[in-house]
């Protein structure tokens, strides 16, 4: 029983995606300019990541392609109102988008996107997956030895 429960146990883990420990992201806006700021939420700068910036009158149009430096900033500078869409990736699997909204005033704003499931809810999520599926296994074992035992006594 302990061959097929370490079994078990092996095979759920390596069912769950490395993602799973992976690093979430946040992407937020720098205060007096039109840029972003990104971290991972372990508040860590995502230093040299991609960055690629969409006009508003187009949302597959290619404004400007760069790279964050190492503090995890980037700066652009739109030639139009409307709402821009900035994507970081930082070439590991890691990153996210921003929609920043651009009015004729010169006035940035953020817009709230919905944020990606944090870390802690995907080890959390994980952890109840190895649970309920242990559950499973012990439910099937005394089931079957109380049917062996049921069965040895007629």
């Amino acid at each position: 029983m302990n061959r097929l429960f370490l079994s078990i146990i092996v095979f759920a883990a390596l069912l769950f995606p490395l993602s799973l420990f992976s690093h979430g992201v946040d992407i937020v806006l720098i205060n007096g300019g039109t840029g972003i700021e990104a971290r991972y939420d372990s508040g860590d700068p995502i230093s040299h990541a991609d960055v690629i910036i969409y006009s508003p009158e187009n949302g597959y149009e290619l404004f400007q392609v760069g790279v964050t430096d190492r503090n995890g900033r980037f700066l652009f500078f739109p030639d139009a109102d409307g709402k821009w869409k900035v994507v970081v990736n930082d070439g590991t699997g890691h990153g996210g988008t921003k929609y920043v909204i651009i009015n004729g005033s010169s006035i940035v704003q953020d817009e709230a996107i919905e944020k990606p499931v944090g870390r802690r809810i995907k080890i959390l999520s994980g952890i109840m997956v190895i649970f309920g599926l242990t559950g499973v296994l012990f439910f099937a074992l005394a089931r079957r030895d109380r049917k062996r035992s049921l069965d040895a006594h007629s």
